[in-house]
């Protein structure tokens, strides 16, 4: 496997982004890992879901100081929906002799047979999970589970939800997120306290 493909709407991209990031890369020897801010994500509502430029640019910054991390914006120039296996496919065709794995949540593993082709994907791709907190590490559709490999990385509570709400509450969200994130949230007044229209 050479390259990790990491999807997801980085809505803040945050600390354990990173922590699962370098840890999978480490255990399954990527030359790198290529993070992928969704456009339209099919399974997120949009009412939380910041503009996509901003969660470029966030996630621009959270790779910005990791040589083996780049960011992909194949997602965000494709029209429409942004369906996993569309992604794989073009990536696959630009990229012949490079062997991809996909980097995904235990929580999307869960629901990864509702995902659209999912067998597809897992032909393509073998399918590198990390775990997320009170998901039992386990396969739940029999038939992807020779394509599954567990990441050994530490099951870390933090969540772009929790950091959006303790935002919105006022609170802190430092050490949460890299610094240079949270003072992009700050300035962008992303996720902005009730009662607050401007920064």
């Amino acid at each position: 496997m050479d390259i990790g493909l990491f999807g997801g709407s980085f809505n803040p991209p945050h600390v354990a982004h990173l922590i699962v990031a370098e840890i999978a890369q480490d255990q399954f020897g990527f030359e790198e890992v290529w993070w992928i801010p969704n456009a339209t994500p099919p399974h997120k509502s949009h009412d939380e879901l910041a503009p996509v430029d901003h969660r470029l640019a966030m996630t621009r910054r959270v790779v910005a100081d990791n040589p083996t991390f780049r960011v992909s914006t194949i997602e965000i120039e494709r029209d429409g929906v942004s369906y996993t296996v569309e992604t794989v496919r073009a990536l696959q065709e630009e990229h012949p002799d490079t062997d991809f794995a996909l980097l995904l949540g235990s929580d999307s593993l869960d629901h990864f047979g509702e995902w659209h082709r999912p067998d597809e994907i897992a032909e393509r791709v073998p399918l590198v999970v990390y775990k997320r907190p009170g998901v039992i590490e386990q396969v739940s559709e029999p038939r992807f589970a020779n394509r599954v490999r567990f990441v050994s990385a530490p099951v870390m509570e933090v969540s772009g939800t929790e950091i959006r709400s303790r935002r919105r509450a006022g609170r802190s969200i430092r050490y949460l997120v890299p610094e240079t994130v949270r003072s992009y949230i700050q300035e962008q007044n992303l996720y902005p306290p009730s009662g607050m229209n401007h920064g």
